[in-house]
């Protein structure tokens, strides 16, 4: 009886204490792909503070997924993936007294590739970024885009306007809250509004019965006329406003002009454009009928205010010339201010 009493003690001894439960669990810290995964055993017994009777004697991790527990022994281990996305990792602990547990955790790897593309187009027209980012893990992810004109966006699929022509190196940063960091450029080419010119076969102040021939010069992709002609010319029989679009590479242009019918009238009638480009046709800006109102002083001026052209006996023989040299095309601003005190005020624009 003694015997059996000493084998029952000596058997309490060696098996776990009731509480004397073996925990395991791990850390691990989220890395972007080519990180280092760091991963920490939290692993220990329960209730052993009074009467600490087991302990832990091995661990082993899998750290490759694969089942084995031969990646490592230590209570902090550390490793690389050579993939993206989530890793089955495994930590296994021993105890003096035979426990043995085992835990399986997904490690996630994030990868990030910044990718996107633009519809480039012209100024009068917003481009469209379309962001198409590789993500895998992560899916808070940061934009940053800097336009390459000093203005920047933190949407994912921005629109951007641009105020002048030209190649803008575009530049998308992306990232992850975690430290996955990568940028892509991108260069956006921005077509600059068509600048028309336009011919024409003869004057714009016409005589009654007269016709006029008005024409585009250049090649567009399509031509629009406010006569809704579609031609590159067009044929001019009455008074009136003209305008015209052009269409090129998603942009347009646009040019106006009036066709003045030359009649004696109770005022001076001013023609509002005109083209010095020395082809014999509508090379002098007109006044009709000053020579009912004169004297009258003629003053031309820019958009900055400086006077560009000045006469006191105007002839119609002003060519767009300033100190000598010819004006740029651009609209100009006049008066006219006769002997009956009346000023007549309008603007010009020069052709060429």
């Amino acid at each position: 009886m003694r015997k059996i009493l000493l084998a029952i003690i000596a058997l309490t001894w060696f098996l776990p204490s009731q509480g004397q439960e073996l925990v395991v669990n791990f850390t691990y810290d989220e890395v972007c792909l080519g990180g280092i995964t760091h991963f920490t055993s939290l692993c220990y017994i329960s209730d052993t503070a009074t009467h600490p009777r087991d302990s832990i004697v091995s661990l082993a991790w899998d750290l490759k997924g694969d089942g084995k527990f031969n990646d490592g022994n230590d209570t902090v281990n550390n490793y690389t993936y050579a993939s993206p996305g989530f890793h089955n990792v495994g930590l296994k602990a021993l105890t003096k007294n035979g426990q043995a547990k085992a835990l399986y955790k997904l490690v996630p790897v994030d990868y990030l590739t910044p990718l996107f593309s633009a519809v480039s187009g012209c100024v009068q027209n917003a481009v469209i970024f379309t962001n198409q980012t590789l993500v895998n893990g992560d899916t808070a992810v940061t934009y940053l885009w800097k336009f390459g004109d000093g203005t920047t966006s933190s949407l994912k699929n921005p629109q951007h306007y641009y105020a002048d022509s030209g190649i803008y190196n575009v530049t998308m940063l992306a990232s992850f809250p975690v430290g996955c960091l990568d940028s892509v450029p991108h260069p956006v080419h921005v077509t600059g509004i068509p600048v028309l010119t336009l011919a024409f076969s003869r004057d714009t102040v016409m005589r009654p019965g007269d016709t006029l021939l008005a024409s585009v010069q250049g090649t567009y992709d399509s031509i629009r006329w406010s006569t809704k002609d579609t031609n590159y010319t067009i044929l001019i029989t009455k008074a009136g406003y003209y305008s015209v679009e052009a269409f090129k590479n998603s942009c347009f242009g646009k040019a106006g002009f009036n066709v003045v019918l030359k009649e004696k009238g109770p005022e001076p009638v001013i023609s509002n454009f005109f083209t010095p480009n020395g082809d014999g046709h509508n090379d002098y800006w007109e006044i009709l009928n000053l020579a009912d109102f004169k004297p009258c002083q003629v003053n031309v001026y820019n958009r900055y205010g400086i006077q560009v052209y000045s006469s006191s006996d105007y002839q119609n023989t002003w060519d767009g010339s300033f100190n000598g040299k010819q004006l740029a095309n651009d609209t100009y601003y006049y008066f006219v201010r006769c002997y009956n005190l009346i000023e007549y005020k309008g603007n010009v624009s020069i052709l060429k």
